[in-house]
Formats: C-alpha cells, sequence, structure tokens
C-alpha cells in the first residue's frame, strides 16, 4: 500500500460510543442516590427514554452546552417516568465525568494502533467537543499513538464537511492519496473522504448491508482485519 498516514473516526470506531454513554447515565443516577428500582423502572426503559430526549437536545448543540444538555436530557426523561429528584445539576457533572474519565474500546484497539504505528502516521478526526474528545482519549492510554486530533468543535467544521478533511491534510501535511480514513459512518465518515477523494475503509461494525451506492475501497468487520491490510 502507498498510504502514508491512516486517519480514525474515534466514536464507534475506537471507541465504544454507546457502552460509554451507558455507563454516564446509569452510573449518574448511582452517584446521585436516584434509584431506578425503588421508582419501578428497568434500565432498559430509563435508557430508550433517555435516548429519545437526548438525540433530539443534541441537535441544538449550537445553542446549549454540553452540560446543558444533558440536564434537559435528565430532565425530560425524569418527569416521563414520573421520578422525582432535585439532583438534575449534580446528574449532569457527574455524567460528564464518568464519560469523560471512563473509556470503554472497541475490540484489539491497542494492538491494531500498535502495530499501524511501526509504518504509518496515525491521526483522527472525530465530531464533538474538545472538552470530551480529548480526555476521552487519554482515559483510553491512545492519545498517544496519533500526530493530529482534529475535533469539530475546535475547527468550526464537522463531518461530513470536506473543510475538516482538508483541515487534517494540511496538518499532516499529506494530501488526498497518502491516506486512508477509517470509519464506522457512511453518512458522516465515509461521505466526507468521498468528497475529498480519500480512499474509505468501512469499519462495518453492525455488518450491515451496504446501500448500493455506497462503495468503499475496505470494508472490514473487526478492526484487526485492517492489519492483514497494512502489515
Amino acid at each position: 500500500m502507498s498510504y502514508k498516514a491512516i486517519i480514525f473516526d474515534l466514536d464507534n470506531t475506537l471507541l465504544n460510543f454507546e457502552l460509554c454513554e451507558r455507563q454516564a447515565i446509569l452510573g449518574a443516577l448511582e452517584d446521585c442516590a436516584v434509584s431506578l428500582n425503588l421508582n419501578g423502572v428497568s434500565e432498559t426503559i430509563f435508557l430508550q427514554v433517555f435516548e429519545t430526549y437526548n438525540s433530539k437536545y443534541w441537535r441544538q448543540r449550537d445553542i446549549f452546552s454540553p452540560s446543558e444538555l444533558i440536564k434537559m436530557s435528565y430532565r425530560s426523561t425524569l418527569a416521563q417516568l414520573y421520578i422525582q429528584t432535585d439532583q438534575i445539576s449534580n446528574l449532569s457533572q457527574s455524567f460528564w465525568h464518568i464519560f469523560n474519565h471512563f473509556a470503554v474500546m472497541e475490540p484489539d484497539v491497542n494492538e491494531v494502533l500498535t502495530v499501524l504505528a511501526r509504518n504509518y502516521r496515525l491521526a483522527v478526526i472525530t465530531n464533538g467537543f474538545v472538552s470530551a474528545q480529548l480526555p476521552r482519549m487519554q482515559a483510553a492510554g491512545i492519545e498517544h499513538f496519533f500526530e493530529a486530533v482534529v475535533v469539530s468543535e475546535a475547527i468550526g467544521f464537522a463531518k461530513p464537511s470536506p473543510e475538516i478533511f482538508h483541515h487534517a491534510l494540511s496538518r499532516l501535511n499529506l494530501t488526498s492519496a497518502e491516506v486512508l480514513y477509517v470509519g464506522d459512518s457512511l453518512k458522516h465518515d465515509y461521505a466526507g473522504a468521498t468528497q475529498v477523494k480519500m480512499d474509505f475503509c468501512y469499519y462495518n461494525r453492525k455488518n450491515q448491508n451496504l446501500p448500493q451506492e455506497a462503495k468503499p475501497k475496505f470494508m472490514i468487520s473487526e478492526l484487526l482485519n485492517l492489519l492483514e491490510f497494512f502489515n
């Protein structure tokens, strides 16, 4: 392969976002002594309701801070499930502390990065907040692998905007042809990489069927599969 660098997406590529978020949502309830059992609510139901509100409120991330958005999600979820507490602000604070300090990685991340770093320059392009993404990489102990970490909040452009990919290329002083991008999202990762003519490796972690128009350069179901191509 003629690549000089491999750029990774972060959430659901290197870090398991769903498990990180679940850990933070439920961990905050425990920290603030909000018992689901005493209120007759299962963890599954709480998580489903929380996710519904959270996905709705995060569309307003240009208006509200992350802590405000999480606070809104807890407030609405608790109200719908008739759970009374005066710990809303503390729940939000606890959520962010857990989310930013306890990372759950995808399988084999350390091994894959260790091997690839011997022959390739590594970087990350991620949508999100600097205050969350960088501490989470540090919590996972993987930040030292990467020459550049480009976070959408820091530069004002988010995937699939080509600007965020061009920014990463300029940081590495490489062309699109010299880089492979690895990500789990066709909507954000594949679409963005395609716009800048960068080869894309689709991390199909849930073994989903691809739309007919999607034609990634590579497709893997496990990160270890990368080593078959680039080791």
